[in-house]
């Protein structure tokens, strides 16, 4: 593990210091690159939680039909509405990259470690008062969550990642090994009056999490989760219970998963159940 990655922040309890050592070395030997969002591993490129949690899907979205049916009804051509489609969620996905940038340097910063807020933010740090700007209103979503976030929550990793297979008892590791990145890592230490232990937190910037139509006409995934409906929330929760089981796998426990929804100056800490049962008995 080289020594840039692994830092302790004065007064954190023993076990929270442990378990980001022990999630730094237990998968040093990850490799990531952000061109094609690719994790290799020996050699090896593995398949990304995101990439797994979506092929729950029951019917992916056939861009080319989509919009030739949207053409018919609304005018234009098919590629017009193939540009406007693809040039929004090129902006969603730029805004996303820049808040979760955001989200992980006030993160750090909050634990007393501006050299590791991102180059993308730097401009918008005052080291003179320790402040990171937030100059929009997702941003600002996230200035408020940090603000308001107990002091039992202690930082154990940002941008944590992580891969499956490493479980001791060989019967509980997944057929394939799949990779992932987790937001955030906290450890509760129980003197806010909740439960103690590890919890996974993800910033969603999304519109939506829900989907009202799939809801209305009973559009649900594949088994084993064709109890779930077709939406963001349902590919979420399957996503962070991937994460909760490759640190499980390394014997850290997890407690929580949540996914921080992001609106404009405001969110929404919405929790997820656990699904790593039927993951490890499916995948």
């Amino acid at each position: 593990m080289t020594e840039d990655k692994m830092f302790i922040v004065a007064g954190e309890p023993e076990v929270v210091t442990e378990a980001r050592r022990k999630v730094l070395s237990e998968f040093e030997d990850l490799e990531f690159y952000d061109e094609g969002h690719r994790y290799v591993l020996d050699g090896k490129e593995l398949t990304s939680a995101t990439n797994v949690a979506h092929q729950f899907i029951r019917e992916p979205f056939d861009e080319l039909l989509q919009a030739k049916c949207y053409a018919e009804k609304n005018g234009e051509t098919p590629e017009y509405w193939i540009q406007q489609w693809r040039q929004i969620k090129f902006r969603a996905t730029t805004l996303g990259t820049k808040t979760h940038a955001y989200g992980e340097s006030l993160g750090y910063l909050r634990a007393g470690m501006p050299e590791r807020i991102c180059p993308i933010v730097e401009s918008q740090y005052m080291p003179e008062y320790g402040f990171l700007a937030p100059i929009h209103p997702k941003e600002e979503a996230v200035f408020k969550f940090m603000s308001e976030l107990p002091k039992s929550m202690h930082l154990v990793l940002n941008e944590g990642r992580a891969y499956s297979g490493k479980n001791p008892c060989q019967e509980r590791n997944l057929k394939e090994q799949i990779a992932g990145t987790f937001d955030m890592l906290y450890y509760n230490d129980g003197s806010n009056g909740k439960r103690e232990g590890f919890i996974i937190l993800d910033y969603k910037t999304n519109a939506n999490l829900a989907n009202e139509y799939n809801r209305k006409y009973g559009k649900m995934l594949q088994f084993p989760f064709d109890y779930m409906t077709e939406e963001d929330y349902s590919i979420y929760t399957i996503q962070l219970s991937l994460y909760a089981l490759m640190l499980e796998d390394i014997g850290i426990p997890i407690i929580s998963r949540c996914i921080i929804w992001l609106k404009d100056g405001d969110y929404q800490v919405v929790p997820v159940k656990s699904v790593t049962e039927e993951l490890r008995q499916t995948l």
